[in-house]
């Protein structure tokens, strides 16, 4: 009697924290903040695979003000939040997000061309990042060129092609603490490895990075640009896609090699498998594709067949390399 009695009295208190912070958090936000959060916002809009349902609270933060100010709110009302650039890699649930999405809207890039160095705030678009490099006949980050989403999803995810990685050039970030400190870190404080860094399980959100790049010839830059985007163009999906980029990460062996998750995938036959309204791209069978009103229980159910197939195959465990977001995850 006694133990459902405390469940009762626990649902309760559950649901009266929420009521509270459903109808007091707006007013708590625009008081400290100085600009209203909106609500209900459907996710799907800020998702390159146009999936998501409702966050319970969304906010564009224009300026580093704004961030810093809507991240002490969030955790002063002890409410989740979670902080999306491009929405590029990422699977939101279709249940949304019970909490705050905060999309990072600060941008700007400086380059010092003296020192061969390129510094941006961390919701500046990789394409303005590249362009002002070359530009400015500044090489080294060619490789981004079609890589979509911000700064500061590819400084945490590590993002790379054709053998290089932002670590690569990454000379020092200045990150916001969750306690609302502005702090200086060098490279190697980021622990950088394949598809990922040390901001995949901090609470630490990226402002901005400098990259140290080199001096080149601007049309020769330009050409390798373009090489890249013409290689992209071959076998990634056209922009119009509804996907997230490259599902898995290219799994590394017992033996230290790399081996390409899409490989892997044509030796399952995993561009004929379709699950729901999703499905693998049939240009490159390392691309889940939203054919249409396809939602995250879809997509999570069509990439379980296929690292079950390939852990069938090959022994080989497939690790995702897009970001799933359940409705209740917590970021305090």
């Amino acid at each position: 009697m006694e133990f459902y009695s405390g469940t009762i009295h626990e649902r309760y208190v559950r649901i009266t924290a929420m009521e509270f912070i459903m109808t007091e958090f707006p007013r708590l936000f625009l008081e400290t903040v100085g600009r209203p959060v909106r609500r209900n916002v459907p996710l799907l809009e800020h998702s390159t695979f146009r999936i998501g349902g409702p966050a319970d609270f969304f906010f564009d933060a224009d300026s580093l003000g704004d961030l810093k100010a809507a991240v002490k709110t969030a955790r002063l009302a002890s409410l989740p939040y979670y902080v999306i650039g491009g929405g590029s890699n990422l699977l939101f649930d279709d249940d949304g997000f019970r909490g705050l999405i905060i999309k990072n809207r600060v941008k700007g890039v400086r380059i010092d061309v003296e020192r061969a160095e390129i510094e941006a705030f961390s919701g500046s678009g990789l394409a303005d990042m590249v362009i002002s490099a070359v530009n400015n006949s500044l090489e080294g980050i060619e490789f981004m060129a079609g890589i979509p989403g911000t700064l500061g999803g590819a400084v945490c995810g590590n993002a790379g092609a054709f053998g290089k990685s932002a670590g690569d050039f990454l000379e020092r970030t200045l990150l916001l603490s969750p306690e609302g400190e502005e702090v200086e870190v060098l490279k190697n404080g980021l622990d950088f490895g394949y598809r990922r860094s040390k901001l995949k399980s901090s609470r630490d959100i990226l402002v901005k990075a400098t990259f140290r790049l080199s001096h080149g010839d601007r049309e020769k830059i330009k050409a390798d640009m373009q090489a890249i985007l013409d290689k992209r163009k071959g076998k990634h999906p056209p922009w119009t896609t509804a996907c997230a980029g490259s599902y898995f990460k290219n799994p590394i062996m017992s033996d230290g090699t790399k081996v390409a998750a899409g490989r892997l995938l044509d030796e399952i036959n995993a561009k004929s498998l379709v699950a729901g309204r999703a499905a693998v791209y049939s240009g490159h069978a390392n691309f889940i594709i939203n054919l249409d009103n396809a939602t995250s229980r879809d997509v999570l159910r069509l990439a379980e067949e296929l690292k079950g197939r390939v852990k069938a195959k090959f022994g080989v465990d497939l690790e995702e390399e897009v970001i799933y977001l359940p409705a209740g995850a917590s970021k305090l």
